[in-house]
């Protein structure tokens, strides 16, 4: 395409040059793959499911995102980390890590569930969140900018102890009033259960209703057996032919 020369490129006529060249970068269908729960400890490995989807992101030269729960951390196991580190988008991998909690627990009080980051104080959820982030940073060098909570539950103290990790700009699943931080909403599921994919249900999903123009997909790959691994890989196939983009979430937003 053959553009005026650049004494004419003023005022009105570049402003329209610059939407052009900007919608031209967007595509119109983005999904983003979110897989949960990667470990990376001596006593809680990188089980082979993750290394076997990265693979796949390798071999189709396309990208995923990978929650890591940090605890695991704390006594990391140095061939595991020397793969996250191999595989991270910062270092020319394909892979983009995220905060998916300190140690992704669960239990009961007097009756009332809580979790990690809901339920419980501010005071304990910003310790979660700056312990994980510090030790991730000094593990592997590298550092979070997207945060998912574990079980996907959070509650009112949860984005106060977000500001305490400025560098956690961007929030999966996260509340739709937060203005402080990129919010990417929830979309279909491509699991029927934890750690179960079905394309047949995905497909029923996905045809009953038109989409976003983001699909935040959820999964839990350390978990998917030889036939949810081939569903994974089927709706990948169908949503490139259907035109979608596989991007990370920095590269969804912009950062």
């Amino acid at each position: 395409m053959r553009f005026p020369c650049k004494c004419l490129l003023t005022g009105l006529g570049l402003a329209v040059l610059t939407v052009m060249l900007s919608a031209a970068d967007v595509p119109a269908k983005v999904v983003i793959w979110k897989l949960d729960d990667l470990t990376a400890g001596e006593k809680r490995r990188v089980v082979p499911g993750f290394k076997r989807v990265a693979d796949w992101a390798d071999e189709k030269k396309t990208v995923i995102t990978l929650g890591v729960i940090c605890e695991s951390l704390s006594k990391p196991n140095a061939d595991d980390i020397a793969w996250i580190k191999k595989h991270a988008i910062e270092n020319g991998g394909r892979v983009e890590f995220w905060l998916h909690g300190w140690d992704h627990k669960s239990w009961e009080e007097k009756g009332v569930k809580i979790s990690e980051f809901k339920g419980t104080p501010v005071e304990h959820q910003t310790k979660h969140l700056t312990d994980s982030c510090e030790l991730f940073t000094k593990t592997t060098g590298l550092i979070f900018h997207v945060f998912g909570s574990p079980y996907n539950q959070i509650d009112v103290h949860t984005p106060a102890a977000m500001n305490a990790v400025p560098a956690l700009s961007i929030w999966m699943y996260g509340p739709k009033e937060d203005k402080q931080r990129t919010i990417l909403p929830r979309s279909i599921n491509m699991e029927i259960a934890t750690g179960k994919v079905s394309y047949d249900a995905f497909m029923k999903a996905y045809q009953a209703k038109s989409q976003p123009a983001m699909m935040l997909l959820q999964g839990h790959c350390g978990m998917w057996d030889d036939k949810s691994f081939a569903d994974f890989t089927k709706i990948a196939a169908f949503l490139a032919q259907e035109g979608w983009v596989t991007k990370t979430c920095g590269q969804y937003v912009g950062k």
